[in-house]
C-alpha cells in the first residue's frame, strides 16, 4: 500500500511539474495568470538575481543531465534497489526528475538579450502551435509503448512482476518513423519558439545536448538487450528525424 501511494504521488507530482515546465520554457504561464502568484517564465526573474546567471543556469542544466543519465544506468539502479524495493526504483527516478525540473523553473536566471523575435502574428501562432505539437508527440509516444511503466506506476502497483510486458520489442505508430519519437518531440519543442532569447537558446541547447548524450547510452542498452532485432531496426529506421536515413540514423 505504501509503495502504491509513493508511486502515485511521485507520478502526480512529476506530471504537474512537467506541465509547469512546458509552459515555463516558452513564456506561456502568463496566459493563465500564474505570474500574479509566482513569476514562473523563463524570461522573467523567478528568484533572487545572480551576478553569474550563466553559471547558475549551466549548473541547473548539468544537474538535470546528471540526474537523468546517472539514475538511468544499471549500476545506480542496482545500488538504489539495495536501499528501496525494486518496485519503487522507477518512481524514485520520476520523483527526482520532477524535483530537478522544478528547481530549473524556480531558480533559472533570465538572460533576456533577444537573438530573434517573430514579428508576424501568423508566424508567432505557427511557432507556438509547433511548440505544443512537439510536446504532444512526446506525450503520445509514451503511451505507444507503456506510459505507466515508463513513469513507475505499473511497477508500484504490480510489485510482484513490475516489468510485466515492458521488455517486449515493438514499433507502434511513431516508432515506425523514428526510433525515439519521445526525443523527437523534445527537439521540436526546443526549436520552436517565437521569442528566442539567450536564456531560451541556452535551455534549448542544453536539452538538445542531453538528448544526444542520453540517446547514445540508450542505444547501447537497447542493442545489448535486443541484439540483432534492434540492430536490424536501427539499420532501417532513423533515430530522431523522420526520413533521415543513414548509418545508425539520426
Amino acid at each position: 500500500m505504501i509503495i502504491r501511494a509513493y508511486g502515485l504521488l511521485s507520478y502526480l507530482f512529476a506530471m504537474t511539474v512537467f506541465v509547469v515546465f512546458i509552459l515555463f520554457t516558452n513564456n506561456h504561464l502568463g496566459v493563465f495568470g500564474i505570474p500574479e502568484l509566482l513569476p514562473l517564465n523563463i524570461d522573467h526573474l523567478n528568484g533572487s538575481p545572480s551576478s553569474f546567471p550563466l553559471v547558475i543556469n549551466l549548473v541547473l542544466l548539468l544537474l538535470f543531465g546528471l540526474q537523468h543519465s546517472v539514475m538511468a544506468r544499471g549500476p545506480f539502479k542496482d545500488w538504489l534497489t539495495r536501499l528501496l524495493p525494486e518496485s519503487a526504483e522507477r518512481s524514485t527516478y520520476v520523483l527526482m526528475t520532477g524535483v530537478v525540473m522544478l528547481l530549473i523553473v524556480l531558480f533559472w536566471q533570465p538572460m533576456t538579450t533577444v537573438i530573434w523575435r517573430a514579428e508576424s502574428d501568423a508566424l508567432r501562432v505557427a511557432l507556438t502551435v509547433l511548440f505544443f505539437v512537439g510536446w504532444t508527440i512526446t506525450f503520445l509516444a509514451t503511451f505507444m509503448l507503456n506510459h505507466f511503466h515508463l513513469f513507475g506506476l505499473q511497477q508500484s502497483f504490480n510489485h510482484e512482476d513490475p516489468d510485466a510486458g515492458a521488455k517486449v520489442f515493438k514499433t507502434p505508430l511513431f516508432y515506425r518513423l523514428v526510433r525515439h519519437p519521445i526525443q523527437t518531440g523534445i527537439v521540436v519543442a526546443m526549436v520552436a519558439t517565437p521569442d528566442l532569447t539567450v536564456g531560451r537558446a541556452l535551455l534549448g541547447g542544453g536539452m538538445l545536448v542531453y538528448v544526444a548524450i542520453g540517446l547514445y547510452f540508450e542505444e547501447k542498452d537497447l542493442l545489448a538487450f535486443f541484439g540483432d532485432t534492434y540492430r536490424d531496426y536501427k539499420s532501417r529506421v532513423p533515430g530522431v528525424i523522420p526520413g533521415l536515413k543513414g548509418r545508425g540514423g539520426s
